[in-house]
């Protein structure tokens, strides 16, 4: 039996998994709420249902199950809420490096005019959401004129009474990838000017094993992403569920690319049992699939099976902490290069703490992914820490770090001859308000990428290294959220 049909076969024994677990759940009598991820504005507290209770009042859950693709809230017990909130910004920026070339560069000015609207609808059995970033940056001195930026997110979700299906798709056209906000001026400058008043970027969605890999830019190269899932969680007893998800995410590199970046295809699925020890602590068994193929290159695919053991506790409205650990096999069948089996360690874990006056998030995961354009695979650890504080009344602070280490998974017969590469970056902003409305902001971003070798696909004709750096100012709108119920 080839590859591919054992492939096709464990996909399809996945996809009859979903289906049965949906048509057991339809089958139980009585409909009700089921856990929401989505941030809502502020209400006030309800009181948690009963297990399998009909028609709960609608609200947030603080500690869905491990293995699902929800997070934890920080905000104990928040009330789900249909609302319509946009808001928008301008900025300018100097940006030191925007070609990402190794040796002198020029500087250049960049104005971006982006705009957001997040909607939430709730209804007694459905649950839609949808978050839209665009717009326009436009250069000066440089051999682009402008780019377009364009990051959407849909979520539909079925409720039943003891649990859900969510259907999720996360699209963008950008002309850098999500690692880093390179898109938006900055991390610091995406949360101050649209992250912090729901505007949405679609890398950040669903990571893991599902998301789209992209931890490195370099240059200007606009890229398509898209991914699109499938999950189930269905709760057995009041303490113990299981999830199940499967998924499909593509990434194309688009218009001039002389670096050569490799497009990819990736097929995901995965499943887990999770049990509530207690009301603080939580553990599960999660096991995970990943089918990579890169259309440019002929038998360039690879396999990866992933097992991992998860422990979570959690604090109401303080704290979240997640450890996962587990092997992972990569299995590499290719006409050229043979077979070869790889057994390695996967894990991940993620701490958010809330204090008084601050916000703290740091978390760490090691997987395979796409190879962010450069490579046919890599083994990513990717690493972020992100702090915020309010100073005074109309004042803020934010501070983001994020690092990725990236080794190559099949030999790279296109783009570049690096064996592996590291990115970091390295950023911060202050926002005061101006009024009910209106807000400004000042950030800056200093980002690093590092290859063991040349860059190029030519060796020698150009460095291994980039830095740069972006200042930027802006103004942003957001208006309080519109009502829908």
């Amino acid at each position: 039996m080839s590859r591919k049909e054992q492939t096709m076969k464990q996909f399809m024994a996945m996809a009859i998994f979903l289906v049965l677990g949906l048509g057991i759940s339809w089958a139980q009598e009585g409909t009700g709420q089921a856990p929401t991820n989505n941030a809502p504005p502020p209400a006030d507290n309800a009181p948690a249902p009963a297990f399998g209770q009909d028609n709960p009042p609608p609200q947030a859950d603080d500690n869905p199950p491990l293995s699902s693709l929800d997070s934890p809230s920080l905000e104990p017990h928040a009330a789900a809420r249909s609302f319509l909130l946009p808001s928008a910004h301008v900025s300018q920026s100097v940006d030191s490096n925007l070609s990402g070339t190794s040796g002198n560069s020029a500087v250049h000015g960049v104005t971006r005019a982006l705009g957001s609207i997040m909607m939430q609808r709730m209804w007694r059995h459905y649950e839609t959401a949808l978050d839209y970033s665009g717009g326009t940056a436009v250069y000066s001195g440089f051999n682009k004129r402008f780019n377009q930026i364009h990051s959407l997110m849909g979520e539909q979700r079925i409720l039943w009474r003891t649990g859900q299906l969510a259907l999720r798709d996360s699209f963008s056209y950008l002309p850098e990838g999500t690692f880093g906000y390179g898109s938006f001026g900055g991390a610091g400058a995406y949360q101050s000017g649209l992250g912090g008043m729901g505007g949405g970027i679609s890398g950040g969605s669903v990571g893991g094993i599902f998301g789209p890999g992209q931890f490195a830019s370099l240059g200007q190269v606009p890229r398509i992403t898209n991914s699109t899932i499938v999950d189930i969680t269905e709760a057995l007893t009041p303490r113990s569920s299981v999830t199940m998800a499967g998924g499909y995410g593509l990434v194309h590199f688009t218009g001039n690319n002389p670096a050569g970046f490799i497009n990819s295809r990736q097929l995901s699925a995965q499943a887990g049992y999770n049990y509530q020890l207690n009301r603080k602590d939580q553990v599960a068994l999660m096991y995970g699939f990943q089918d990579f193929h890169y259309p440019q290159v002929a038998g360039g695919s690879f396999l990866t099976h992933v097992v991992h053991v998860l422990y979570g506790h959690q604090i109401s409205g303080r704290m979240n902490l997640l450890l996962g650990v587990g092997p992972q096999l990569t299995m590499i069948d290719n006409p050229q290069l043979g077979s070869a089996r790889r057994l390695s360690v996967s894990g991940r874990a993620s701490l958010r703490y809330r204090f008084p006056r601050a916000s703290v998030g740091l978390s760490y995961d090691r997987f395979n992914t796409n190879g962010s354009g450069f490579f046919l695979g890599a083994t990513s650890d990717v690493a972020r820490f992100d702090v915020s504080r309010p100073l005074g009344r109309l004042w803020t602070v934010n501070g983001d770090v994020g690092y990725s280490h990236n080794s190559h998974i099949l030999p790279t017969v296109t783009g570049v001859t690096a064996q592996s590469f590291q990115y970091l970056y390295v950023g911060g902003a202050a926002h005061r308000q101006l009024g009910r409305y209106f807000g400004m902001y000042f950030s800056y971003q200093f980002n690093d990428i590092a290859f063991d070798q040349s860059f190029c696909t030519t060796p020698g004709s150009c460095g291994s290294s980039s830095q740069r750096h972006v200042a930027s100012i802006g103004l942003d709108w957001h208006p309080r959220p519109i009502r829908l119920d």
